[in-house]
């Protein structure tokens, strides 16, 4: 049977999580702008994978971590 892991997530084009809504090392997941977040151990909030490298999307590389994780890949 599957497991469905879900994170804090938001559909508002440019919202951002604030640092009170997030424990370090938590995910938060725009899903307007693809965007991903997580919150460091100095309080800040980051959005990661925004070096645009041309890679797969932040979002692409949380859903393959997640799967990985849960053993289905």
């Amino acid at each position: 049977m599957a497991n469905t892991l879900l994170h804090k997530r938001s559909s508002t084009a440019g919202a951002t999580p604030s640092a009170g809504s997030l424990t370090v090392g938590e995910l938060a997941i725009n899903t307007a702008d693809g965007k991903v977040f997580t919150k460091k151990d100095d309080a800040s909030v980051v959005e990661i994978g925004a070096g645009g490298g041309g890679g797969a999307s932040a979002l692409e590389s949380v859903t393959i971590l997640a799967a990985y994780e849960m053993g289905v890949i």
